[in-house]
Formats: structure tokens, sequence, C-alpha cells
């Protein structure tokens, strides 16, 4: 019952991301979160993905297919975010994070 009082956040704005080691977790306070930064958030029940408006459009266009924060799909399935796991090391490595 822990993790569903308790969420977690870990920043995935890394361009050399890796499954090998998690990330870090992040403190969960507002001024802990940066409008830079791209961040998983999940607890027992859902992960959740918060995108900041200032991330590195590389990180936009990795996770979402797209070129800037406005035109992101927010009904976007897994499987549409992960189509070409196998052309991406940071693809492969979120998936990694997450399943």
């Amino acid at each position: 019952m822990l993790p569903m009082f308790s969420p977690q956040i870990i920043s995935i704005s890394n361009r050399e991301l890796s499954d090998q080691e998690y990330p870090a977790l992040e403190p969960l306070e507002r001024r802990g979160i940066t409008n830079d930064q791209i961040y998983l958030l999940y607890n027992s029940m859902a992960i959740y993905i918060y995108v900041g408006r200032n991330t590195d459009p590389f990180f936009i266009y990795e996770i979402f297919k797209v070129d800037q924060i406005t035109l992101i799909d927010k009904s976007i399935s897994e499987d549409e975010m992960f189509a070409n796991i196998n052309e991406s090391a940071y693809l492969t490595a979120l998936y990694g994070i997450i399943g």
C-alpha cells in the first residue's frame, strides 16, 4: 500500500539514459521540478510523464514524435510511443526502465 501513497519521480532528461543504472529519485517538492526537464512519475497504479515547457525538443521528438510541446497528442498509446524502439537507444533505455 505504501507505493500508492508515496509516488516516485525521476528525471528522464538524459540523452545517455540507461536501463542498467536506474535514475536517481527526485525530491517530491515543487521547487525540485524544473520546466526544462521531462519526468517519469509513478506509483503502484499508474505512470505519468511530465513535460516541462522548456524541455529539449530531442526528448519531445523521441517520445511523442512531434517537434514541439504544443503538438503532443495526450492520448498517444504506449505502442505508438515505442514504435521505433529499435532505432533509438534512448527509447530502448526508457522502455527498460518502465518495463
